[in-house]
């Protein structure tokens, strides 16, 4: 056993206090193990990070945790949700009312790396790669089936239960705007054949309203996608966009020398960029660190 002498008794205070919850299957997801670095990287150790599962779950351990332990904070993914509730959680936080949640302003974690102006600056970044190009030309690929599961997300979210369904994952199936709107139609049939009881929101004609409505958020109606118009880059689901883009775009070696793949090789990518000094993080990212770097200050030692 290792003893230690001399221990600041704010910071034991603080260690057993302040806790992050994220989403995630388990602490080898990419969320804990990228924020965990970002903190630690920021003086901020005396927050340990957990996971929860999904957004549903987070929310759900957010409204049984928070008032017995005001020290817990809750962070999930923005999905389909509008920027007023986005920017509300941050303005307010830490806000008992809204049990200490804060909602990332891009869809989810990985969008943040697949800003060009952010991942270039990865020293894995392969010499001859025009990251900005391919990012867009990735982006172009996705664009109409993130649109659609963005429609399905919101329709989830109006009739207050997750729909019976996997939300699409076949880029072929969405190949332009009208193989989209064939893909939902579809559904609607398959909700009716399993005789779920939906509202109106499920009518075809609104369901097809609300995928052009995303399609034109997305793209600010350009296409093919632009950089500066639309709001895709950080609407659209960056989780396979980030996974296509460094195993295509990056080198990473391990120790010994072999090629690192897969996730760790994602993971090791970000964990280098949240080493960046913070003024050269993304503003949400700067924003965590210092909500919670007052938070933990102004924390009374029980």
């Amino acid at each position: 056993m290792q003893v230690q002498r001399n221990v600041n008794a704010t910071q034991i205070n603080q260690n057993a206090q302040h806790k992050l919850f994220v989403e995630g299957k388990d602490n080898q997801e990419i969320d804990p193990t990228v924020i965990k670095e970002l903190l630690d990287n920021n003086n901020l150790t005396a927050v340990s990070i957990s996971t929860m599962g999904g957004c549903d779950n987070v929310r759900s351990a957010a409204q049984a945790l928070m008032k017995e332990y005001p020290c817990y904070y809750f962070l999930i993914d923005r999905d389909d949700q509008d920027q007023v509730t986005v920017d509300k959680s941050w303005q307010s936080f830490p806000n008992p009312d809204e049990f200490n949640m804060l909602i990332w302003h891009k869809r989810e974690l990985e969008n943040y790396f697949i800003d060009p102006d952010y991942i270039q600056k990865s020293t894995y970044l392969k010499p001859e790669i025009n990251i900005r190009q391919r990012i867009l030309d990735e982006c172009n690929r996705w664009l109409f089936l993130d649109a659609a599961n963005l429609t399905l997300y919101s329709i989830s979210r109006e009739l207050r239960k997750p729909l019976p369904i996997q939300h699409f994952r076949d880029r072929d199936e969405f190949r332009d705007q009208n193989a989209g709107r064939l893909k939902l139609e579809s559904l609607s049939t398959d909700l009716d054949d399993r005789k779920i009881s939906v509202t109106s929101v499920m009518e075809r004609e609104v369901v097809n309203q609300r995928y052009v409505e995303f399609i034109q958020e997305l793209s600010g109606g350009t296409m093919p996608l632009q950089y500066g118009v639309g709001s895709w880059l950080e609407r659209m689901s960056g989780k396979e966009i980030f996974r296509t883009i460094t195993n295509q775009c990056f080198e990473v070696r391990s120790l010994a020398g072999n090629l690192v793949t897969g996730k760790d090789k994602s993971k090791i990518i970000a964990k280098e960029l949240t080493r960046l000094p913070l003024e050269e993080q993304p503003s949400d990212f700067q924003s965590l660190v210092n909500l919670l770097q007052n938070k933990v200050v102004r924390t009374p030692i029980l």
